[in-house]
């Protein structure tokens, strides 16, 4: 990767500005809180943000909830156009990908585009409008840990397909793994029922699917929860989306089928989400780090 010139004679970096669209009436307050749940140094001063890396957002005074992403400007200068990403990134940076402190601006720009219901548009006046399921995977980071059966038995009140994961004998594991078809439960395969609980002993090769795998093990301990004098004991349990087109994973504009199938696995993940909190206490995060209120879940 080759980058185009930074600086100037004076030694000073190039910098470009992006447009952060948020709907209206969004509080600064707000973006604010959310920026700190992974950047917990930030700042609002005189309707400025800093975030890092010479970049700051700047809220526009005559039109609220309209922020300008002022950022060092830093691209590949080998042409993207045509190249997969689930940002838009290839299509809106056709000459060159940005990457550095312009790219993890933008994906914090992205990121908050997600959650808040807005859009990005960069300084070539391209649109990026992220689905708000666009990252469906949520941790519950709690206290408390649930027994495999214990959970199985919790997890199946809703998911009566959930099956408990043996790993191979020789697998160096801390925890255990749940795994939920996303198709119809007559659908999974490979699954043997013993005693009390069914267990999947093996996927078949010949009819793979995407699934939701929920996995619990030590705290990866998230940013926005490092206050919490519990962290260090804690517990993850991860319910992700494992997605078995990796294209899919790539996807920048989804058509209305793959919209409504993200919309529903999300629901679906949300809902296992907000019955361990309910359970076994915690607190909800989104892949990227941003905390998640159960009530946003129902």
């Amino acid at each position: 990767m080759t980058s185009e010139p930074g600086a100037g004679a004076t030694g000073t970096r190039a910098v470009t500005s992006h447009r952060l669209q948020l709907p209206h009436g969004t509080p600064a307050e707000t973006v604010l809180t959310m920026i700190r749940n992974v950047l917990p140094d930030a700042r609002l001063e005189d309707g400025g943000i800093d975030i890092g890396g010479g970049a700051v957002l700047v809220e526009d005074a005559r039109r609220p909830s309209r922020w300008t992403l002022r950022t060092p400007r830093v691209r590949d200068s080998e042409p993207a156009e045509g190249l997969p990403d689930s940002h838009g990134y290839g299509r809106a940076f056709a000459d060159g990908m940005p990457f550095g402190d312009e790219r993890e601006a933008l994906d914090l720009a992205w990121s908050l585009a997600r959650r808040l219901d807005g859009a990005v548009v960069t300084d070539a006046h391209a649109r990026l409008e992220p689905h708000p399921c666009h990252v469906r995977d949520l941790f519950v980071t709690s206290p408390n840990a649930l027994l495999a059966q214990d959970l199985l038995a919790l997890v199946q009140s809703v998911e009566p397909a959930a099956e408990l994961v043996t790993p191979p004998p020789e697998a160096d594991t801390t925890g255990y793994m749940l795994r939920i078809p996303i198709g119809d439960a007559g659908d999974a395969s490979g699954i043997a029922t013993a005693g009390a609980g069914a267990v999947l002993l093996a996927p078949s090769a010949d009819d793979p699917q995407d699934e939701i795998l929920l996995r619990v093990g030590p705290t990866s301990r998230p940013t926005a929860l490092e206050a919490l004098p519990w962290l260090e004991g804690a517990v993850d349990y991860e319910i992700v989306h494992e997605v078995l087109d990796e294209l899919d994973a790539e996807i920048d504009v989804p058509d209305d089928a793959t919209a409504a199938r993200w919309t529903e696995i999300y629901r679906r993940i949300g809902l296992l989400a907000g019955l361990i909190v309910e359970t076994v206490g915690g607190y909800i995060v989104d892949l990227e780090g941003f905390l998640v209120d159960p009530a946003d879940l129902v």
